[in-house]
């Protein structure tokens, strides 16, 4: 009699097989990782700002907290050249001219961002007899230069004050810092979100409010977690998984699933503030935009001086900026120069490889700006 074995159906190799597939996948994890901060690391120096384009790359979505720690330098002097940059009242303030250089010269003070600046360069080399007093913050909002022009406002003697508002920066209108609307390059410096109570223009100021306020912060956890409070409460561009650092900043593989969440998570909320079509004209941001141009105007017509709003078109937004400000500016008689008008966005021939106008352009506009103020003489 012949005896039959029935085989027995058993787990064992399938579990080894899937063990193995698993091992390997962390396996190759591991590697990558070891790899990546091993052959790629994000150079420790605060002013180091050459890390190099895979260092760059691989950093991109480390914690906005985790960033700025590393831009802290034991004094300011030390720190990252865009921790020291921005901050209200700071060093650079006080360097600049607060009356004309001769008594035949006029003195401009303008506030706004790197645009502005290249404009100020621009009319100051088309008129030598022109004294420039520059404020400014990185990519700043209205919001920054607005409350800029009004705590620097009695600082000088300027006869024309001229407010930039650049079309890209206009969505931190949303935000109370650099940080966080801008996780991949943060800028630390912090500035008040503005809000409509009753028609009058209210504004909630950061509990940071410089670079020595912001390192003795990260020394104490209830400043820091005050700060972070507010954020929280005020600033619709802070998320936890993009700005708390912890341990998975160590991880290059985290750090790149963060960026893309990241770039997600703000897309949504530019959204709600802009579209091609252009602003939203139900973002509560417009209407408190065109409330800051009107007292911009206000307050430096009582004081004497000639107010000038520069609205900066630039690639990507047309001539959107200016329809959303333009009915204040005519019906307040705001004299103005929309850069749309000079050199359109449209044309990629006005901008150089980073986005910024080029220096014919600048030029162009600076030649306007000078024709405006002989004007309102």
């Amino acid at each position: 009699m012949k005896l039959t074995y029935k085989k027995h159906f058993t787990l064992a190799p399938i579990i080894r097989d899937s063990l193995k597939i698993t091992g390997g996948f962390l396996g190759f994890i591991l590697l990558f990782e070891i790899i990546v901060n091993l052959l790629f690391p994000y150079p420790q120096d605060p002013q180091n700002t050459s890390p190099g384009t895979l260092p760059l790359y691989f950093d991109y979505g480390k914690s906005i907290e985790g960033k700025v720690r590393r831009q802290l330098g034991t004094s300011n002097e030390n720190s990252a050249p865009i921790a020291q940059a921005g901050w209200f009242n700071s060093e650079n303030w006080q360097k600049q001219p607060i009356k004309p250089e001769t008594k035949q010269d006029k003195l401009v003070a303008i506030y706004g961002m790197s645009f502005t600046n290249d404009v100020a360069k621009a009319i100051k080399k088309k008129n030598p007899r022109i004294t420039i007093r520059r404020i400014d913050g990185p990519t700043a909002p209205p919001n920054h230069s607005f409350a800029a022009y009004s705590l620097d406002r009695k600082n000088h003697d300027a006869d024309v004050v001229i407010w930039g508002i650049l079309a890209s920066s206009v969505q931190g209108m949303n935000a109370m810092s650099g940080m966080t609307w801008n996780a991949e390059f943060p800028a630390p410096f912090t500035f008040p979100k503005y809000y409509l109570k009753q028609g009058d223009l209210k504004a909630i100021w950061p509990s940071i409010d410089s670079l020595e306020s912001l390192r003795l912060a990260k020394q104490n956890k209830t400043k820091w977690q005050t700060f972070v409070n507010q954020l929280e409460s005020n600033d619709k561009f802070y998320n936890t998984f993009s700005f708390e650092q912890n341990f998975f900043d160590n991880s290059a593989i985290v750090r790149m699933i963060r960026r893309a969440w990241t770039q997600n998570y703000k897309n949504q909320k530019l959204n709600q503030i802009h579209t091609s079509e252009g602003f939203n004209q139900q973002w509560e941001g417009i209407a408190v935009l065109n409330k800051m141009v009107k007292q911009f105007a206000e307050t430096a017509k009582a004081e004497g001086k000639t107010p000038i709003v520069l609205v900066i078109n630039n690639v990507g937004y047309d001539e959107h900026l200016f329809e959303a400000i333009q009915p204040t500016l005519s019906k307040e008689s705001i004299p103005y120069i929309s850069t749309h008008k000079i050199v359109p966005a449209s044309d990629m021939s006005n901008f150089i490889a980073d986005g910024h106008f080029t220096p014919e352009a600048n030029q162009k506009i600076a030649q306007e700006v000078l024709e405006l103020i002989e004007k309102q003489e």
